[in-house]
């Protein structure tokens, strides 16, 4: 049987931990039970966890809450990754005559200067090809940087997030297998120590609808296979201030039915556990008694649990 291998920045004595992570969450989390530890609100932490022969970096980020546990005298660590930065910070003007105000400008860098305001400056970007506040400016008070952010990446059918190292990302990136991605590995039914495979209409999604500024408005719909006849299911979009040309209401209302006209395939698996699966892979499951299980999916959700019983790693995947 392997070793299990726990490294925690500033921690000693580490009985166990989590680290969970989702496509749709705001931060990946990590909580850590330790038997001492140096460690201060605020600090950076790194886990490193695994086996001995093979282990990894499953997560970056800053120490959000201590606990002291008495009469075991264990320290409870709750952690947090970089994205808490815009999550935390509440953008409020100190002049409410003088908002964050932009005009002309594209979504990406539009983004980068909201994260830069909540301190993350280590930011990459797919280009968007969106330009907002074309005609009159924008302005941006009273919320908190990361979900106007999540609101600008609604609007593309974007995604926002932080890797371990702190970088931020806003990419488009869908919640399922897209053309080009890779297979990181097959998880067969040897590893599977739970399984459970299911589809629906749920989040389908055939008429979306885009509101912008004052006379921008666009519709995109269509028949759903899925659907009855003349059955339509809707999502709005709302963005006035932000969409102010019929061209990008039109794409707007485009990009979310292409996102969103679609079957939800879900399986998930708890398995032995394995640090190399993070979100926003792709991993092949290998089940042939189940149809239309046996496929490629994306890494939707991921939770790594090390404690003295040992090591597994729980996966929603979609497709």
């Amino acid at each position: 049987m392997e070793v299990l291998y726990k490294s925690v920045t500033g921690c000693t004595g580490v009985e166990s931990l989590t680290v969970t992570d989702s496509h749709t969450s705001p931060t990946a989390t990590a909580f850590v039970i330790a038997e001492s530890t140096t460690l201060d609100i605020g600090d950076s932490v790194t886990i490193d966890a695994g086996y001995v022969s093979d282990h990894a970096v499953l997560f970056g980020g800053f120490v959000k809450e201590i606990q002291v546990r008495e009469p075991e005298k264990l320290y409870n660590i709750t952690l947090s990754n970089n994205m808490i930065r815009a999550v935390d910070y509440y953008l409020v003007s100190s002049n409410p005559e003088s908002p964050f105000s932009r005009q002309n400008i594209a979504a990406e860098t539009l983004i980068g200067q909201l994260l830069a305001i909540a301190g993350i400056g280590d930011y990459s970007s797919d280009a968007t090809s969106f330009t907002f506040a074309v005609s009159n400016p924008m302005e941006v008070n009273l919320t908190s940087i990361y979900d106007y952010c999540r609101f600008i990446g609604d609007i593309l059918a974007y995604h926002l997030y932080c890797d371990n190292n702190g970088t931020a990302h806003f990419i488009n990136r869908r919640p399922y297998v897209m053309a080009g991605d890779v297979s990181v590995g097959t998880i067969v039914d040897t590893d599977m120590l739970s399984f459970l495979y299911a589809y629906s209409d749920n989040d389908l999604r055939n008429r979306v609808v885009v509101y912008g500024s004052e006379g921008i408005y666009a519709e995109s719909k269509t028949s759903s296979p899925y659907l009855p006849s003349d059955y339509y299911k809707s999502a709005a979009v709302s963005a006035p201030g932000v969409i102010d040309t019929q061209n990008m209401a039109d794409q707007a209302a485009a990009y979310n039915l292409d996102l969103l006209n679609r079957l939800t395939y879900r399986c998930n698996l708890t398995v032995i556990g394995n640090p190399l699966y993070a979100v926003r892979q792709v991993v092949t499951v290998d089940k042939s008694d189940v149809t239309g299980a046996s496929d490629d999916w994306y890494v939707h959700g991921v939770e790594h649990s090390i404690s003295k019983e040992g090591y597994i790693t729980s996966l929603e995947l979609r497709k």
